[in-house]
């Protein structure tokens, strides 16, 4: 168990860190990140997979639109240098996405 609340508590500490919101998260090892925005949410959880990674979008209508989010189940198995990896991704992936959204311009 302490093992798993040190690797729970690494990760908290790097999201937090790298200014990501993780909601009320305290103490648990199922840790969600709010994006806000479901189809932001989903792309970003694809994008995740592509560099090895397997979270899930929770989104609307499970979850209000503006609490849309991943969810991370840390366990012991997660080496600390993966927890590392894993919040770095997703914190540089996170800002490219939303650096990209800037650019589209919806049609007509």
């Amino acid at each position: 168990v302490a093992r798993l609340q040190e690797r729970a508590r690494l990760f908290l500490e790097l999201a937090t860190q790298r200014g990501l919101d993780t909601g009320l998260s305290r103490g648990s090892a199922v840790i969600p990140v709010i994006i806000g925005d479901s189809a932001l949410s989903l792309r970003l959880a694809d994008r995740l997979f592509e560099q090895g990674i397997n979270v899930h979008a929770i989104s609307y209508p499970a979850v209000e639109e503006h609490k849309a989010r991943l969810r991370f189940f840390i366990t012991t198995l997660h080496s600390p240098d993966q927890i590392r990896f894993t919040v770095d991704a997703l914190a540089t992936t996170l800002s490219e996405l939303r650096q990209e959204a800037l650019y589209i311009t919806p049609t007509n």
